[in-house]
């Protein structure tokens, strides 16, 4: 019979996080992963160009030189997801009206209804237990109609943004940067264009410029007021995609962009990047929380800023990635949410909105400060995240500590 497939963006994701977030799947984090990565490059529109050595690499954090031929683990993986999802569904305390299939020999994620139960299959159905999950469907129905059903923490959490009837922000900041340019065999510019002092000569500067430019070049420093930081912009691309998939509208202003702070007055903001990159957001957050975030004091603040060597093992991993900070920011403006997304280096960034997007990790943080007496999440309170890189992209992230700033 043909499957009815679920269009609700909403409907799906819903499907999703009841997975990632079930018992089934508790001890499965290579699982999902996977099924994760499967479900983002579904929703980027790009399934169809997934290979195997990409999901080896990237889902499931194998070496550059995996190779498929030699390496099955992708295809065991494959394997393990079906049958998890099989069993996810096999569990009666679970409603199988919507299911999430990948079917063999194939990478997309199909999400469809269970198909109708037949007249003859009904006549096999005792009438008791008929009446039963006929009686059940009408308490679900009313407890819907009712406003019964209890939004889950991660909807709690962004429900002043996604609410909210002005467009939420995404700034990144964009620190000061002076990158070096060849100017061989060019007319030198007018001496104001660039620094008058000399290039840096040190050996380490010329191991790193020397593979990158010719081999004897002339080289200028040159100040750039426009630049952003991978971490940063990778960490608002995200934000944009979980808004998106949300349907909600929402709008980019780099921070060279901005004359004044009072543009961000009563709108819902994510901010990417130390707020000292971001001279307007670091006026805004004083200006209406009365709050200062620097993020070298505030990590000093958790005894968790190490300035030794950062590439120590993360759950586990093989090969070690490096492993760094995040520091992610609430604050409360008029009603209106104020998210910080900040790291010791812009790779927290990201991280940060990784953390604040998963279902499960923020359930665990509503379950710590439920712990501590609350019945809501705080207006102002910070979080710690340890993230795990590669290359200086977040590879992953988990939960270190946080803090209170005002109930």
């Amino acid at each position: 019979m043909k499957a009815v497939v679920v269009s609700s963006p909403l409907d799906r994701r819903r499907v999703v996080d009841a997975i990632l977030g079930s018992e089934t799947f508790r001890r499965a984090d290579q699982l999902k992963r996977l099924l994760s990565y499967l479900i983002e490059q579904d929703e980027l529109g790009r399934i169809h160009e997934v290979t195997e050595y990409e999901l080896g690499t990237r889902a499931l954090g194998r070496p550059e030189n995996f190779s498929p031929e030699t390496d099955s683990s992708v295809r065991t993986r494959m394997h393990g997801l079906r049958q998890k999802l099989e069993e996810f569904y096999r569990d009666q305390s679970v409603p199988d009206e919507l299911r999430l299939e990948i079917p063999k020999g194939t990478y997309r994620p199909h999400f469809h209804l269970k198909p109708a139960i037949t007249p003859a299959a009904i006549e096999r159905i005792s009438r008791r237990k008929l009446y039963a999950g006929i009686g059940l469907m009408l308490l679900v129905a009313v407890s819907v109609l009712w406003g019964v059903t209890r939004p889950t923490p991660l909807e709690r959490l962004w429900m002043p943004i996604v609410s909210s009837k002005r467009v939420p922000v995404l700034v990144v900041g964009q620190p000061l940067h002076v990158w070096v340019r060849d100017i061989s065999g060019q007319v030198e510019p007018l001496q104001y264009e660039h620094f008058p002092d000399p290039v840096p000569n040190s050996t380490m500067f010329r191991q790193y410029t020397e593979p990158r430019l010719a081999l004897q070049p002339k080289l200028v420093l040159h100040a750039s007021p426009n630049a952003t930081l991978w971490g940063d912009a990778a960490g608002a691309a995200a934000a944009g995609r979980f808004l998106a998939f949300r349907k909600i509208q929402s709008e980019f202003l780099p921070e060279s962009t901005l004359k004044s702070e009072v543009a961000f007055r009563g709108r819902p903001i994510l901010a990417f990047g130390r707020p000292e990159y971001s001279p307007a957001i670091q006026r805004y957050l004083m200006t209406s929380a009365g709050y200062t975030i620097g993020m070298l004091n505030e990590i000093r603040q958790y005894s968790i800023y190490r300035t030794g060597n950062r590439n120590d093992r993360f759950l586990n991993t093989n090969p070690p990635h490096e492993v760094n900070h995040g520091l992610i920011t609430v604050l409360n403006d008029g009603g209106s949410r104020v998210f910080v997304f900040s790291g010791i280096t812009s790779d927290g960034s990201m991280a940060g909105l990784d953390y604040f997007t998963n279902e499960e990790a923020v359930s665990q943080l509503w379950e710590k400060l439920k712990s501590e007496g609350l019945s809501d999440w705080p207006q102002y309170f910070q979080v710690v995240v340890r993230v795990a890189s590669s290359s200086g992209y977040a590879m992953a992230a988990q939960y270190e500590k946080h803090l209170v700033l005002r109930k």
